[in-house]
């Protein structure tokens, strides 16, 4: 049984117990508003516990620790005491709209139940905050668009302009939660 709780920001380093690795074969992109893919051979390693390049556990850090401070919701999904996942929402990113800033499960928890249980809890601390939408600047796998299309996530009209810049890559997407 999957339990997701919420962690202290402080905790944040657990990430790095998160084994990121996968084999990805499709890879999507919008192009004039449409999601398109096309094939890929790739491996994804873990992320790298050394230095502080793109896919380290150190720039992430960099980059969630100033969304916690600001308040943002740090969700681990826990089997028994092992880490299964973690995710981290805004519940007020922007107007009534959340933000899914950060969802990895664990590649011997995926298609457990592991991420849909942390995308309903922070759909549900979205919801009480008061929003209406969660967005999310997906990594571009077949797994990950797939995940957000099958909770009814569609391709963001006007993707958000600050996050497009961090993210270029990535699938922006929203998902109506009333």
């Amino acid at each position: 049984m999957i339990a997701v709780r919420v962690l202290p920001a402080d905790r944040i380093g657990l990430i790095a117990e998160i084994d990121r690795s996968e084999h990805i074969d499709a890879l999507f992109e919008v192009r004039a508003g449409e999601l398109t893919s096309r094939p890929v051979d790739i491996d994804v390693p873990r992320w790298t516990s050394q230095g502080s390049g793109p896919h380290s556990v150190q720039s992430f850090l960099e980059f969630l620790e100033p969304i916690l401070e600001r308040g943002a919701t740090f969700l681990g999904a826990f089997d028994q005491e092992q880490l299964a996942g973690v995710a981290i929402v805004e519940e007020r990113f922007e107007d009534d709209m959340a933000w899914l800033v950060f969802l990895h499960v664990s590649s011997a928890y995926r298609r457990r139940g592991v991420g849909t249980a942390l995308w309903t809890e922070a759909v549900d601390r979205a919801r009480s905050a008061g929003s209406h939408a969660m967005y999310v600047s997906a990594t571009p796998s077949g797994s990950a668009v797939g995940f957000y299309l099958q909770r009814g996530c569609k391709v963001a009209a006007t993707p958000h302009a600050g996050l497009l810049e961090k993210e270029p890559e990535d699938v922006h997407l929203v998902a109506a939660i009333d």
